[in-house]
């Protein structure tokens, strides 16, 4: 019928886009009756003889019960009209997961309308294909589109679930953390803590539970009327203020603090409430970010000492380079970004340098030079002191090495974390470095820090007894600071110890520091250990530990914590010029 001749066997999609009424038809009863103006429309044409359909035929688009010879009649035309082509059902599909993986990455409001244009564009798709004569299966995706929408409903729900607690009715933190206009106008975040609040929950039947807690919030809102109060995990609440002025701030809780001073009545019982607060008002729209600051910061917060506590304004960017020091710290030890600086240790009548200690520095190719306060205790806190310890051990004995060769013979001191002292791997890591560098033991120091932290003092006495057999001198440093140290003292092997600058700063000004400072030598003096005076910031300092009986100090004003080669050209100036110099 449509003049085309190929395989018989082949296959294609039959367009059903033509108009039925262009295909004429005729009763054959009519035909067969001799009416020449009929016959007379048929010259020319092909006729399709077909059979007469009372019940079943074929179903076609809009047409129900026609004849079998219709089938024909369209995919003689679908033939002649060239419309045979096929879009395969993945091809479809494809396209379609394209779209909702795509959509999925845009922000919320952006994706609602990209789900809008995938639905609507379905349709139209359709009917553009059917109007080239493309016929498109698009059943398979259809059905994926309609299962992840039910999906997305199931998880929409879930989340509206989750932003309402059942009990109270009140909001949740979740419902905080998707407020579009909370990350916008960026308000103050205030996290309350309650605190015995689980005690008080446990004595009150369980009907109350949500009493109590309504009872709460509605003494909140008498200080803060529009606030909406977010019910944070079991005892926190969490409300946002448009002021940010930390001293402001600071006035209001005070005085919500003491609406809660009387006690809240729950049924027929008094109940005492204990709240403190954490805010958080740093400028990122990062509202999540900055609920969890808050509460961190109200987890440290107590009812006597500090009921009020703000979190650190630190910007976004700050708080991922600490999150991520760890990595970091392992890359700047490769690339020797993290090395030592010697400060000298002098008599304090000649001026002569007795020793150095090595202090660990990090010079960033980003920041400049990282606080050694702040990625020290980022490596205590991370497991990697035991890293960053025997890297200062190598690198202080192998410049112990080199001052002895350059003429300038003098013990190195190196800290070791009090944390450090509690296992005997801490021996085994000296003993090894000092067995691959060949560095002298007599003339290393070992200065342990924060002697207050040593939880054992018999396990720190026996492992610090096993580095002393090794030829290390030990030396207490920060001497005076922590409720430890006389102990620690008395119980533990040192050879040297360092009053804490706290007391030497002092010693002009205050008469007890100075009391104190001198109490401190006389004391090594029958103790027979050396005593060394740090933090001496100024000649007065250093004048005052002179007539105190000092022999030796270290500090900035003296010298501060310089490089190898200036260690050795001051050494060689002479000990008179060198103290000039060396500030």
């Amino acid at each position: 019928m449509a003049g085309v001749r190929g395989n018989s066997a082949a296959q294609f999609p039959i367009s059903y886009n033509f108009d039925l009424s262009t295909i004429p038809a005729l009763e054959f009863d009519e035909l067969d009756s001799g009416n020449a103006t009929d016959l007379a429309s048929l010259a020319g044409k092909t006729v399709i003889v077909g059979d007469f359909v009372q019940s079943g035929g074929a179903n076609i688009p809009g047409q129900i019960a026609m004849p079998w010879s219709y089938v024909d009649i369209y995919a003689a035309e679908t033939l002649m009209a060239g419309r045979t082509k096929l879009v395969y059902p993945l091809v479809s599909l494809a396209i379609v997961l394209v779209a909702l993986l795509g959509a999925t990455l845009l922000p919320r409001r952006r994706r609602t309308l990209a789900y809008f244009g995938i639905v609507v564009a379905i349709p139209v798709a359709l009917n553009i294909a059917a109007q080239l004569g493309v016929r498109v299966y698009g059943a398979d995706a259809l059905a994926m589109l309609a299962i992840f929408a039910l999906f997305r409903l199931r998880a929409r729900w879930a989340a509206k679930f989750q932003l309402v607690d059942a009990e109270t009715g009140l909001p949740t933190l979740a419902a905080l953390e998707n407020d579009g206009e909370v990350a916008e106008t960026v308000p103050a975040i205030v996290v309350a803590r309650i605190h015995r609040f689980e005690e008080v929950r446990r004595s009150l039947p369980r009907d109350l539970h949500a009493e109590y807690l309504l009872r709460i919030t509605g003494r909140l809102k008498a200080a803060t009327r529009d606030a909406r109060i977010y019910l944070g995990q079991g005892h926190m609440m969490v409300w946002t203020l448009a002021e940010k002025d930390p001293a402001l701030l600071r006035e209001h809780l005070e005085g919500l603090r003491a609406l809660f001073s009387s006690p809240l009545i729950v049924g027929d019982q008094q109940v005492d409430v204990g709240i403190t607060f954490g805010v958080d008002i740093s400028p990122s729209p990062n509202v999540a970010r900055r609920v969890a600051s808050a509460v961190a910061v109200a987890e440290t917060t107590n009812e006597t000492y500090e009921p009020i506590a703000i979190a650190d304004t630190a910007s976004e960017e700050d708080l991922i380079w600490n999150i991520s020091l760890q990595a970091r710290i392992d890359a700047a030890l490769a690339s020797n970004e993290i090395y030592l600086a010697f400060q000298p240790k002098v008599l304090i009548q000649s001026g002569e340098i007795v020793g150095v200690e090595a202090l660990v520095r990090w010079n960033d190719p980003e920041r400049g030079q990282i606080p050694p306060d702040n990625f020290i205790r980022q490596c205590e806190t991370a497991g990697r002191m035991s890293q960053l310890t025997r890297y200062v051990l190598e690198k202080g004995c192998l410049a112990g090495n080199a001052f002895d060769e350059a003429g300038l013979s003098i013990p190195v001191a190196v800290n070791i974390s009090a944390t450090l002292i509690h296992e005997r791997q801490i021996v085994d890591m000296v003993a090894e470095v000092l067995d691959q560098t060949g560095f002298e033991p007599r003339h290393l120091t070992l200065e342990i820090t924060e002697t207050y932290r040593i939880s054992n003092l018999d396990l720190a006495a026996g492992v610090l007894h096993e580095l002393a057999a090794l030829g290390c001198k030990i030396s207490m440093d920060d001497f005076g600071v922590g409720a430890a140290s006389l102990e620690a003292l008395l119980r533990l092997p040192f050879d040297e110890l360092k009053i804490d600058r706290a007391f030497i700063s002092q010693m002009l000004v205050n008469t007890k520091a100075e009391a104190i400072v001198k109490s401190i030598l006389a004391m090594g003096k029958t103790m027979r250990i050396v005593v060394i005076a740090e933090g001496v910031e100024d000649t007065g300092t250093l004048t005052k530990l002179r007539e105190s009986g000092c022999i030796v100090a270290q500090g900035f004003g003296i010298s501060r914590p310089v490089d190898f080669e200036t260690i050795l050209r001051n050494h060689n100036l002479g000990h008179s010029e060198a103290l000039r110099n060396m500030v």
